[in-house]
């Protein structure tokens, strides 16, 4: 654990003692809630094997913990009925709460599932309707797992070549840069990277097939849409992007999900043009991947989201200072 993780447990606990994160879920009043959202529920051993990156999973104990937090501090409601009522400017239950999973790894079955059925509480799942049963990930796995197997002369030529000057971890570093650029950019400095480092170790499919998906949804998991392919949208024209978020929906439909017209905008990018494309596409509502409480009344298509990941999450105190939020 990093020092700023020790502040940051430091922290919450202090909070807690303090009665500040209970007054903090009085902001829930009937007017607002709070969307949550992961991305992978792994084994800690799973995540380091596979160079997971650190905000990107929450362990299975933590998970079946914070379940057990959320139905005893909040009302955990299906994220369409939230939606639903902000668009009627029709008023919440107090402490109103739900539950979102990005991109559709298959970890999120296996782990996640089992305890959400065993709790009864209702899901929404994002998934890329282009990459669902593919055996690849996405290209910030691909990045971390290249620089995780590469000697220390291939990352430094990694971190020279793309001007990543200074200290901090290679990878995030990385990321944070390619995040930046436009796809066609972006695919060229990845193709760069792989020049430089070695290829990944093969492991078995990580991202859910339809079969999968099926058993999800007849759990009561809504499906719905994260993208076609995981371009980030502001990055294209409105001709890409529109394709993008049409072909995802319809695929969906194909399958029989998508049956509320929601979607979580790649990598949380977002601008006013593409959320006007969204709408446009036919979708009832965006999300984020911005901190924040969505409030009755509010543009439906910047909803924002509170991220949960192990490093922020791992004791009630932390994962009661984060959700819902401080100011």
């Amino acid at each position: 654990m990093t020092l700023r993780h020790r502040l940051g447990r430091a922290r919450a606990h202090v909070h807690d003692w303090l009665g500040a994160n209970q007054r903090a879920r009085q902001r829930l009043d009937g007017s607002c809630a709070a969307i949550i959202f992961y991305h992978r529920v792994l084994p800690r051993d799973a995540a380091r094997r596979d160079a997971v990156e650190p905000g990107m999973f929450v362990t299975p104990e933590s998970f079946s913990h914070q379940l057990d937090w959320l139905a005893d501090c909040f009302t955990l409601l299906p994220l369409h009925e939230i939606v639903e009522r902000i668009g009627a400017n029709a008023a919440l239950p107090e402490r109103a709460c739900a539950l979102t999973f990005d991109d559709g790894w298959r970890d999120n079955l296996e782990y996640a599932l089992p305890e959400l059925v065993r709790r009864r509480l209702p899901a929404t799942l994002f998934v890329v309707s282009e990459r669902v049963g593919s055996d690849a990930g996405f290209w910030p796995d691909e990045v971390c797992r290249r620089l995780a197997r590469a000697a220390p002369d291939a990352n430094q030529r990694v971190r020279t070549g793309f001007g990543l000057s200074g200290g901090g971890d290679l990878a995030q570093c990385a990321l944070a840069y390619l995040k930046r650029l436009t796809e066609a950019e972006r695919s060229a400095a990845l193709d760069r990277i792989r020049e430089l480092t070695p290829e990944p170790a093969p492991r078995p499919r990580e991202l859910l097939d339809w079969a999968e998906l099926e058993q999800l949804a007849a759990a009561g998991v809504s499906i719905e849409s994260h993208g076609a392919t995981h371009a980030m949208l502001t990055g294209l024209s409105d001709a890409e992007a529109a394709d993008e978020l049409r072909c995802s929906r319809e695929r969906l439909r194909e399958h029989g999900h998508g049956r509320h017209a929601l979607f979580a905008y790649p990598s949380g990018d977002w601008d006013v043009r593409v959320s006007r494309l969204a709408a446009a596409q036919g979708y009832r509502a965006a999300f984020t991947i911005d901190p924040g409480l969505a409030r009755i009344g509010a543009d439906r298509f910047a909803l924002p989201r509170l991220g949960v990941h192990q490093d922020v999450s791992s004791t009630r105190a932390e994962f009661l200072y984060r959700v819902p939020g401080r100011r």
